[in-house]
C-alpha cells in the first residue's frame, strides 16, 4: 500500500472580504488568521478592545488587510455599524463567521436568574440573528455571500446546569440558520450554514 498524504485544503480568498465575530480568541481568532492567510481582507469584531487591538496589529504586521471593530453583538445598532464599517472600508462582504458567544458558570435551571438567561440569549441567539440580518442585507445587494453560524453540540444534546446555553445553541442550529438560508435562496448565491463544535 502507498501512503496517503494528509488532506490540507488550500483556499484562495484574494479580493474577498471576511467578517469574524468573537475574533480575538479561540476559534474566532483561528478562523480570522486562516482567512487572512488565504488572502481575504478580514474584519475582526469583538467586545474586548485590548485583545482586538493586539490581534489586529499582529495580522496587519503580517501584511494582511485588517479592520478591527469593537462590537457587542447583543446590540443590533452596533452590529449594523459593524457591517457599515466593513462595506465603507472594503466595499463588500463575502463571508461571515458568526462566532461570538458566551457560556456562564453551571447553574441549575431552578436557580438561574432571569438576567443570566437574558444575557446568554442576547449574545448567543439574538446576536447571531442580528449579524445574519445585517449581513444578509449586504449580501442580497451584492447577489452573493456565505454565512457560517457557530453553534455547539450543546445545540443537540443538553447537559445539566446549562439550560440557557443549550437553548440558544439549539436555536442557532435548528431555527435561525435554516430559516435564514431558506428565506434568502431567491436572492442569489447566498448560503447560510451552522457549524457545531
Amino acid at each position: 500500500m502507498s501512503e496517503q498524504a494528509p488532506m490540507n485544503p488550500r483556499y484562495d480568498f484574494t479580493g474577498q472580504v471576511a467578517l469574524v465575530t468573537g475574533a480575538s480568541s479561540g476559534m474566532g481568532l483561528a478562523t480570522a488568521r486562516a482567512f487572512a492567510e488565504a488572502g481575504a481582507s478580514v474584519v475582526l469584531a469583538d467586545i474586548n478592545q485590548v485583545a482586538l487591538t493586539l490581534v489586529s496589529d499582529e495580522l496587519t504586521a503580517g501584511g494582511h488587510q485588517v479592520l478591527g471593530v469593537m462590537c457587542d453583538v447583543a446590540d443590533e445598532d452596533q452590529v449594523a455599524a459593524l457591517i457599515a464599517a466593513t462595506v465603507d472600508t472594503f466595499g463588500r462582504l463575502d463571508m461571515a463567521f458568526n462566532n461570538a458567544g458566551i457560556q456562564l458558570p453551571i447553574c441549575d435551571a431552578a436557580d438561574e436568574p432571569a438576567e443570566a438567561f437574558d444575557r446568554v440569549t442576547a449574545i448567543n441567539l439574538r446576536g447571531v440573528w442580528a449579524c445574519m440580518k445585517h449581513e444578509l442585507k449586504q449580501m442580497r445587494s451584492q447577489g452573493s455571500g456565505a454565512i457560517v453560524n457557530c453553534s455547539s453540540l450543546g445545540g443537540l444534546v443538553g447537559n445539566p446546569g446549562r439550560a440557557a446555553y443549550h437553548a440558544t445553541k439549539h436555536g442557532v442550529l435548528v431555527g435561525a440558520t435554516p430559516g435564514g438560508c431558506s428565506a434568502n435562496i431567491p436572492f442569489g448565491d447566498i448560503m447560510t450554514s451552522s457549524y457545531s463544535v
